[in-house]
C-alpha cells in the first residue's frame, strides 16, 4: 500500500500586479507558506511521498531570492518530493529554473524534478511514477502520449503506477496550456492514478482522474481551489481512495447585494460585521440598488471599513446611486402624460411592488437628464 499528497499550481512567485501594499505582500507570502502547509498534510496523513503536478514556479524568470525560500521550505517537508514541470516552469531551454545554479545550489536532497519522461521508482519500489514534463510554455498535442501499459514495469514490476501530468483534460474546457490530456489514457496505460495539474480547482475526472487544484486559491472562480489530494492506493490494480484536504489561508469572496430600503444595508452591515477572518478575506463586491441621502453616507461607511478590513475588495457593478425623495419626483410631473405616470407607479410602489419604485427613480432620473 502507498500513500501520497496529490498537489499542484502553487506558482510561488506569482506577482499579483493588480493588488498593492500589504495585499500583494501576503498573497505572495502564503503561496510560499503552502509548501509547509502540504508538508504538515503529508505528516498528518503518514504520506510515503508528494507529488506536484506542474507550476510549482510561476516562471522559469522568477528571482533568486523566491527560489531560496521556496527550497528552504522545501526541506522542511519530511518525505521525498516530486516536482513535474507545468507550462509556467517548463523544463526546455537554457533558462530553466530547474537549471538554474541557485535551485541546484539550495535544492534539499530529497527533492526531485521530473523533467524527463524516465519512470520514477518510489516507495521503497511499491511505485512508479510516469511523468509527462511539460517541454515549452505552449506545448502542443498530449503529454502523455508516451504512457503505454509497458512504461514502467521493467524498472518496477508490479509497482502501483501513477501518470503525473499537466494540461486541460478534452472532457472540459481546462487549464492554461495548450496541452490536451486524454484521461482515457488512465485506462490504456492501465494507470492506477493519473495526478493532474493546470485546473485550478479540485477536479474529480474520472475515479482515477484528479485535478488537486492550487493548494492556495489565487482568483474569484468558484471551482474548489485551495486543497491537495490525500490518495491512499492499496495494491497494484485497486481503486484509489482519495480525500481532499483543505490547505487554503486565504479566502475569496464574492458577494452581490441589492440595497433598495435602510434594512437591505443593515443587513449588509451585519454581513461584514461578522465576516470569518476578515483579515485573511478577498472581496469581489457587486452593489446594486438606491438609497436616500442619509442612509447612502451610512454605506459610504460602511464600505471605507470594509476596505480598511479586507485583504483587498473589488467592486463591481453600478453600485448604489442616491433614491430621489418623493417631493422630487412629484417636482418632475409637470405635464399629464408624466403625472399619470408618476401617480400609477406611486401607487404600485406603495403597494410593495419593486419594479415600480425601481421605475420611478429612472423617471426620474431621465427627466432630470
Amino acid at each position: 500500500m502507498i500513500r501520497f499528497i496529490h498537489a499542484a499550481d502553487f506558482q510561488i512567485g506569482k506577482p499579483y500586479n493588480w493588488a498593492g501594499g500589504r495585499a500583494q505582500r501576503t498573497l505572495k507570502e502564503r503561496r510560499e507558506e503552502a509548501i509547509e502547509r502540504v508538508g504538515d498534510v503529508a505528516r498528518e496523513k503518514g504520506a510515503d511521498f508528494v507529488v506536484i503536478a506542474g507550476d510549482f514556479f510561476d516562471a522559469n524568470t522568477i528571482e533568486d531570492d523566491v527560489i531560496t525560500r521556496a527550497c528552504r521550505r522545501l526541506s522542511n517537508v519530511e518525505v521525498p518530493v516530486y516536482i513535474l514541470p507545468g507550462n509556467h516552469d517548463f523544463a526546455a531551454g537554457p533558462a530553466c529554473v530547474y537549471d538554474r545554479p541557485t535551485f541546484e545550489r539550495h535544492q534539499p536532497a530529497h527533492v526531485t524534478v521530473l523533467d524527463s519522461r524516465a519512470p520514477q521508482v518510489v516507495a521503497g519500489g511499491e511505485a512508479v511514477l510516469l511523468p509527462a514534463p511539460i517541454q515549452r510554455r505552449n506545448e502542443l498535442g498530449d503529454p502523455t502520449s508516451h504512457f503505454d501499459s509497458d512504461l514502467g514495469r521493467e524498472e518496477a514490476p508490479g509497482a502501483i503506477r501513477v501518470g503525473v501530468a499537466h494540461g486541460g483534460v478534452v472532457d472540459f474546457d481546462g487549464g492554461e496550456a495548450s496541452s490536451r490530456i486524454d484521461p482515457g489514457r488512465v485506462e490504456s496505460a492501465e494507470l492506477d492514478y493519473l495526478a493532474l495539474g493546470d485546473w485550478h480547482g479540485k477536479k474529480q475526472v474520472r475515479k482515477r482522474v484528479w485535478y488537486s487544484g492550487t493548494p492556495e486559491p489565487d482568483s474569484f472562480k468558484q471551482n474548489g481551489p485551495g486543497h491537495v489530494l490525500g490518495v491512499e492506493i492499496e495494491r497494484l490494480g485497486a481503486k484509489p481512495v482519495v480525500e481532499p484536504v483543505e490547505t487554503a489561508q486565504t479566502r475569496w469572496i464574492r458577494k452581490e447585494v441589492g440595497i433598495r430600503r435602510e434594512e437591505d444595508l443593515e443587513a449588509f452591515r451585519g454581513w461584514f460585521e461578522n465576516l470569518p477572518d476578515p483579515l485573511n478575506a478577498l472581496v469581489r463586491l457587486e452593489l446594486r440598488g438606491r438609497l436616500g441621502l442619509k442612509a447612502m453616507s451610512s454605506l459610504e461607511e460602511v464600505l471605507d471599513d470594509l476596505e480598511n478590513t479586507v485583504l483587498h475588495l473589488r467592486r463591481r457593478g453600478d453600485g448604489v446611486r442616491p433614491k430621489a425623495s418623493l417631493d422630487e419626483i412629484d417636482a418632475i410631473a409637470t405635464d399629464g402624460y408624466v403625472r399619470t405616470a408618476v401617480e400609477r407607479l406611486k401607487t404600485e410602489a406603495e403597494s410593495g411592488e419593486e419594479s415600480a419604485e425601481e421605475a420611478l427613480q429612472l423617471l426620474y432620473q431621465l427627466k432630470r437628464e
